[in-house]
């Protein structure tokens, strides 16, 4: 998630450079909320299908099986953060779509707690963390109260275990910063047997460690996970794509079979084998990772608060190996801050089109903060988004 302020310079620089573009990136195509979708309207207000705001903020989209009406049907499935609540102590929403444009909510399905007091009197909490010790419900309290951060919400689906799995970003203050809501920096985790929850929260991570040899930018505070982003290669290989360092490293880490944890103890990794770091004081956040024609692709945004900036991109042919600086992805109106937006998920439409969805943030209003889906190309092997004020996926020749 953006960190909570910018330098004035950056910002005025940004907001000089925003000013000039043309007035469609601001466009919010009004639709009446009670209508169906055909297409996507980039930065309108976009409603389910029970006519409320999407509350899917920060999220991820990917397509696996759902149980409906006692049927399993591969859908398309958004996980975000639903901002009802403002900036801290967000459930997980859960939306499902078969044609990407409308949404059906499937509930909120990673609850924050208020207190010990609710999780032992709430009947949803003691039934679902009915064999939890005492320890480990006062650690639930801990990671998921109402005063936490609970951000970049990614699913993703287990064929091996039949699990579905949720990493998002777990933040607080710590005793010996306690004015600080990003001190605790780690990773947590949640599993369920269904995509409608609910998920049971496993715990919360430090994650890999910069190896000896190479230089720590935040040497302080080992194995920090910030931002970050799930990744489900072709054979079914997962990986943790995240910032750490104080944000100024971007660390990719494998993880284990069920997804659950990393490939290898943080203490025990192999660099090379079980993740790689990449970019290091390049100060990068909002990771997301692809793959397409077999080479990989990561793109982030740089770290200037609420405010757009422009993105990057880079490649390559192993996930572990080198990766060439691809410059900024976007083309068009407003291309210099991303569209104004911050990258969160690419992924793929039935008839292969990419799409990148990005995070307009209203840190005013965050409930009110937009989504922009774009239509991702590649020319040659250099990866391409640009601004379309509506557009539809069939549209691809």
């Amino acid at each position: 998630m953006k960190r909570k302020f910018a330098f004035f310079i950056t910002a005025l620089l940004l907001f000089v450079s925003f000013a000039s573009c043309a007035t469609p990136v601001h466009d919010n195509h009004a639709i009446d909320r009670k209508g169906e979708y055909d297409c996507f309207r980039p930065g309108a207000r976009w409603y389910d299908t029970d006519g409320d705001l999407i509350q899917a903020h920060g999220g991820q989209i990917q397509r696996m099986p759902v149980p409906i009406e006692g049927e399993e049907q591969e859908m398309y499935v958004w996980v975000g953060e639903d901002k009802r609540s403002g900036h801290l102590g967000n459930c997980v929403a859960m939306y499902y779509s078969s044609d990407l444009y409308n949404w059906t909510f499937g509930g909120d399905v990673l609850r924050s707690v208020a207190s010990m007091e609710e999780m032992q009197s709430d009947a949803y909490f003691s039934a679902l963390y009915a064999d939890y010790t005492q320890e480990e419900k006062e650690n639930v309290v801990r990671v998921l109260n109402q005063n936490a951060v609970i951000e970049r919400p990614k699913m993703l689906y287990n064929d091996r275990t039949g699990n579905y799995v949720i990493w998002f970003h777990s933040d607080d203050y710590t005793d010996e910063n306690p004015n600080y809501k990003y001190d605790v920096g780690m990773s947590g985790v949640a599993v369920s047997d269904s995509p409608f929850g609910p998920f049971r929260l496993i715990d919360r991570y430090r994650l890999s460690e910069c190896p000896l040899g190479q230089i720590d930018c935040f040497p302080t505070s080992k194995g920090e996970a910030r931002d970050m982003n799930l990744f489900q290669d072709d054979d079914g290989t997962a990986y943790v794509v995240y910032t750490s360092e104080n944000n100024k490293t971007i660390y990719i880490s494998k993880l284990n079979e069920e997804y659950t944890f990393l490939s290898a103890d943080p203490k025990e990794a192999r660099y090379g084998v079980d993740f790689i770091r990449l970019f290091p004081g390049a100060m990068r956040e909002a990771p997301v990772l692809m793959k397409e024609n077999g080479r990989y692709y990561l793109m982030s945004s740089s770290t200037t608060g609420w405010m757009s900036n422009e993105a990057r991109v880079w490649s390559a042919d192993d996930i572990f190996g080198e990766w060439r600086n691809d410059g900024n992805p976007c083309r068009g109106v407003g291309a210099s801050v991303t569209f104004d937006t911050q990258s969160t998920s690419l992924f793929c439409a039935p008839n292969g089109q990419w799409i990148y969805y990005g995070d307009r943030w209203n840190g005013k209003e965050l409930f009110d903060s937009r989504y922009v889906f774009l239509p991702v190309t590649f020319e040659k092997d250099k990866l391409t988004v640009r601004w379309e004020t509506e557009w539809k996926w069939q549209d691809k020749d």
